[in-house]
């Protein structure tokens, strides 16, 4: 717990006083984006969230804010920047330590597994994602971010699973051949943008059916345009398979190939590409060696496959299959 005297000296930085620190308040998204986070409450009664964070990831705290800044600034007011300094910083060191200060939004909580059955939340999120390539894509800002391969880490993945986890190789073997035989090589003729990295329904702070902030931003960066659409079809599956074909998803892809903002290419890959990012996931459990987390992946990662041309139709992709 970091003591209350060096809370107030980092929010001395923005000119922000301290008078309670907020245990209350509902911090969304992963704590593990920062080494400790927490809201607070200054003397005007308004509320903002203070994170440390690690060396390491310093340049890159400054590149996402300083896109987050850029994308708010051209319109898309669901993106919330950081609390910039009188200086107009975006991190300060202060007590041997990084920091960074975001405005507190408060939302409504989730409705899990309710959600799933609700058009309305998942036309919100394809409209989000529709106006957000709108506005990043001749953003220069993002021209900075490295461009992401899924394919390598794939096959990275792969040979560190071989190296590392002899034991629970063998049980991912049938589902890196399915990879390579539908996805590797059409992978890299798919076009590229700006996502968000990590969209799913748990990074958003919702009021009702409206998304008042998306949050969590540090996986953004260059990627095939599939990306953010596929990652959150796959989270939202992986929680409750029933919502791969529920109303939330129906409404989610209809909305967004209604806009044409995503390639007929890329979405003749969809299916496979939100298997492909299971790997990603795959991955984070390994790391934690959570085996429980590792079973549910690879029964997940099957029932994909195994469903593949069923979701296809129910998702309205037949007519793009190659």
């Amino acid at each position: 717990m970091i003591p209350p005297e060096t809370i107030r000296a980092v929010l001395s930085k923005w000119n922000l006083s301290l008078k309670t620190i907020r245990t209350d308040c509902d911090l969304q998204g992963s704590p593990e984006r920062s080494l400790f986070r927490t809201a607070c409450e200054n003397e005007a009664g308004r509320l903002f969230v203070i994170e440390q964070i690690a060396p390491d990831r310093r340049e890159r705290r400054q590149l996402i804010s300083s896109i987050l800044r850029d994308l708010h600034a051209v319109g898309l007011d669901q993106v919330v920047p950081y609390v910039r300094t009188p200086g107009g910083e975006h991190l300060i060191y202060c007590k041997d330590a990084w920091w960074q200060v975001a405005p507190f939004i408060a939302g409504t909580p989730l409705d899990r597994p309710g959600y799933l059955h609700d058009a309305a939340k998942g036309e919100a999120l394809a409209q989000f994602l529709v106006d957000f390539f709108h506005h990043a894509k001749n953003l220069p800002s993002v021209q900075n971010m490295p461009h992401f391969s899924l394919k390598d880490y794939i096959l990275k993945l792969e040979q560190d699973i071989s190296r590392h986890t002899p034991d629970v190789a063998p049980r991912f073997v049938s589902i890196f051949d399915f990879l390579r035989k539908y996805f590797m090589d059409a992978y890299d003729t798919l076009p590229a943008a700006f996502c968000h990295g990590d969209f799913h329904p748990l990074n958003i702070v919702w009021r009702g059916d409206d998304i008042t902030a998306v949050i969590d931003w540090e996986f953004c960066g260059l990627k095939p345009e599939i990306y953010d659409a596929a990652n959150l079809i796959g989270c939202v599956g992986v929680e409750y398979p029933s919502g791969l074909t529920d109303n939330f998803t129906a409404a989610f892809i209809h909305r967004m190939r209604e806009s044409s903002s995503i390639s007929a290419e890329s979405w003749s890959l969809f299916p496979e590409f939100v298997l492909a990012l299971r790997c990603a996931w795959l991955a984070e459990w390994l790391r934690g060696k959570d085996e429980e987390m590792i079973d549910l992946e690879e029964t997940y990662m099957r029932l994909l496959i195994d469903n593949i041309g069923e979701l296809s139709e129910a998702w309205g992709l037949r007519d793009t299959a190659k």
